[in-house]
């Protein structure tokens, strides 16, 4: 395959554009860009640091993220202030405030945000600033791994876990099943049973809309035995394999098990009113059903994590690598208060609360060590599935989210039977070489 064109600095040039034009602008509670007052000249006044990201604009999160910015201000005395995007627009949003001259100085990124930024030479190495002998000491290796970059380490590891299928156990057990399926054929029979005890229920709520559609086809993909490219670059998509997950999605789509317009979002709020028994998410999927009013350790009773289902026993269940780092911007004046917000946040006692309210699992030898994860049920077939997860397959792309997009709309139109599955699947082919 082609190296991947569209580099991330052109991208930012183009949504720097786009936002000077009117589109994507930034929060109106946004902090003024520059230097805090009484910062970075020695003074010591108190500093204000930008912190920005997705996850604290969830409301199950808010509380979570509000106590781990008055653990900072308390600890070092300055100020913090948070800037939240959707997850959609954080990759635009970040590019547009580190190259526009706005005031950001560390974020959170997942393993394809984080790549568009690290191309885009907008992230300062971790290890001038905290040094190489701390992260050692904190982290995994295999952690560190993941945003590290040419000997630079970009990103410094916040929580890691497969991004998995999840469930409802006690759904599952009205509709006749005690444990969740293994196969896809279970799966299927599994389904039809749910919707035979409640047609009210969605047996699966799986995205059909959004890139999180395109992103959760491609474990389907791989449980079919596809992918988008094979190991050589050539695109795989529409062949025979893609044409039969995309089959079995309009299969299902015509027994009533999933439905259409649902994205991630969507799902996990019906999931945690009781009205889904599967779907797919990482192990934020337990913040929701905190906020909905269920004990941290009565969650699994509602909500568990699976492997996902597969053709044929034996067969490796698939899973796809998800997890948050945080990056801190070359361009800012403030690495050092940065960096004591990014030890805050990966502090045992905030690392677990993170963990006990939100399902985050710490990543810092300590945090991970503790009683606190090692025998908690609700993270435990996340991190089974861990060990079989792969890197999705366009998340070292600058364009990820334009391939997830093109993936998608092809997948709708062949669920609305505007096209058949293969040609869908040949149209987003010949889509997804244009672009690459």
């Amino acid at each position: 395959m082609k190296l991947r064109n569209i580099l991330a600095l052109g991208l930012g040039g183009l949504m720097l554009s786009a936002a000077l034009a009117g589109c994507g602008s930034a929060p109106a509670s946004t902090p003024a860009s520059g230097p805090a007052a009484g910062s970075g000249t020695g003074s010591t006044e108190p500093v204000n640091i930008v912190w920005a990201g997705w996850s604290g604009e969830e409301e199950a999160s808010k509380p979570i993220f509000q106590r781990m910015m008055d653990a900072y201000r308390s600890q070092t005395g300055d100020e913090v202030t948070w800037v939240g995007f959707t997850w959609n627009d954080a990759a635009q949003q970040l590019l547009i405030r580190a190259q526009g001259g706005e005031q950001l100085d560390i974020s959170q990124a997942d393993i394809t945000i984080f790549n568009t930024l690290a191309q885009a030479g907008v992230l300062a190495d971790w290890n001038d600033i905290v040094g190489e002998e701390y992260l050692k000491e904190n982290f995994e290796e295999s952690a560190l791994a993941v945003g590290n970059i040419g000997g630079k380490q970009l990103g410094m590891p916040w929580s890691m876990a497969a991004l998995t299928m999840v469930y409802n156990p006690e759904i599952l057990a009205a509709a006749g099943w005690e444990k969740a399926p293994a196969t896809l054929a279970e799966f299927e029979q599994c389904m039809a049973d749910i919707k035979a005890y409640d047609p009210t229920i969605i047996p699966y709520a799986l995205s059909t809309k959004d890139v999180t559609c395109g992103a959760d086809f491609v474990p389907w993909l791989w449980t079919y035995g596809g992918g988008i490219w094979d190991e050589n670059g050539e695109i795989i998509l529409n062949n025979e394999a893609g044409v039969q997950a995309l089959d079995w999605y309009k299969d299902m789509l015509a027994k009533g098990y999933v439905t259409m317009d649902v994205g991630r979002s969507e799902a996990r709020q019906m999931f945690a009113q009781g009205k889904v028994a599967f779907y797919d998410d990482a192990v934020v999927a337990k913040s929701q059903i905190v906020s909905n009013g269920v004990a941290p350790d009565k969650v699994v009773d509602v909500c568990s994590a699976m492997l996902r289902p597969v053709v044929k026993a034996g067969d490796k269940p698939q899973a796809v690598q998800w997890g948050s780092m945080l990056v801190v911007y070359e361009n800012s004046q403030y690495k050092e208060q940065a960096a004591e917000l990014a030890k805050v946040l990966n502090s045992d006692e905030v690392a677990l609360d993170y963990f006990i309210n939100a399902g985050y699992p710490p990543v810092t030898k300590s945090a991970a060590a503790s009683d606190t994860v090692t025998n908690d049920a609700y993270i435990k077939t996340f991190i089974e599935s861990t060990a079989t997860a792969r890197l999705e397959e366009t998340a070292r792309m600058t364009n990820s989210g334009e391939i997830k997009t093109i993936i998608t709309e092809e997948i709708q139109y062949a669920l609305l039977g505007q096209k058949t599955s293969q040609q869908a699947l040949d149209d987003a082919a010949a889509r997804i070489k244009a672009a690459t």
